[in-house]
């Protein structure tokens, strides 16, 4: 397991000098590769409301967690931790 490690640590290393040596020739290549190394942005998925209902859009969704955040704020700030 380890020497699998260490091979793949060592191809990685090897791709990411040839990249940074050929950035002059072959920008493509290079901003192709660090493309793909980002993160790719996750959706939040629907969230339920005090009433129990689906929330689908952006901005209701921002306001139910604001309100599920605030709550808890403002319990601990009484000296009381939520449940």
């Amino acid at each position: 397991m380890r020497l699998c490690r260490e091979k793949i640590r060592k191809a990685k290393a090897q791709l990411e000098l040839k990249l940074a040596t050929a950035i002059n020739n072959n920008k493509k290549f290079f901003y192709k590769y660090t493309n793909s190394r980002r993160r790719a942005k996750e959706t939040l998925h629907p969230l339920l409301d005090v009433e129990g209902s689906i929330v689908i859009k952006a901005e209701e969704k921002s306001e139910v967690l604001n309100a599920f955040f605030a709550s808890g704020l403002t319990s601990c700030s009484q000296g009381t931790l939520p449940p």
